[in-house]
């Protein structure tokens, strides 16, 4: 995704989004850090046992363990939503199959971000997937700034200007 081309309403919507999110975090760059932090790990820490990892200013916790073939196919189906749109769009039956199981093993997932201290926030909580259409799920755009686009997306995103 590059920020600078969605249109205005989009921009507007995803700016007040991700800036309510980091503000209850302690403000863009404690935000801004937690996102450095998750990259930082390796392997990436959403895939712990315990569905929780820890960074210097928050714990993420997912309601449920994410597993290495899940993690795989969900990186590949949000590349395929960034190119064609969707992330079942012309995909081979086997991709398809994958992909509806990851889609059915992450539908329920939600991410809690808590700060380590109660002065920061209350932190915030949000899916993994985006189920508000039917037959179009999608992958949460506050997912995919948190651990998968390029830091530069959430940077724009926090300082748009309407």
């Amino acid at each position: 995704m590059d920020f600078n081309k969605l249109d205005t309403a989009r921009k507007e919507e995803l700016h007040s989004q991700i800036t309510q999110y980091a503000n209850s975090v302690g403000g863009k760059n404690f935000f801004l850090k937690m996102i450095e932090d998750i990259r930082a790990e390796k392997p990436n820490p959403i895939l712990n046992k315990s569905g929780a990892f820890h960074t210097s200013r928050v714990k993420v916790t997912l309601s449920k363990a994410m597993f290495k073939d899940s993690f795989t196919t969900l990186f590949e189906a949000i590349r395929r939503e960034e190119k064609k749109g969707d992330m079942l769009d012309g995909i081979a039956p086997k991709e398809y199959k994958a992909t509806m199981n990851m889609m059915r093993a992450l539908g329920n997932v939600t991410v809690s971000i808590q700060s380590k201290k109660e002065e920061d926030g209350e932190g915030f909580q949000f899916s993994i997937l985006d189920k508000s259409e039917e037959k179009k799920t999608k992958v949460t755009f506050i997912f995919k700034a948190i651990f998968f686009y390029h830091l530069d997306e959430a940077k724009k995103a926090l300082n748009y200007k309407a």
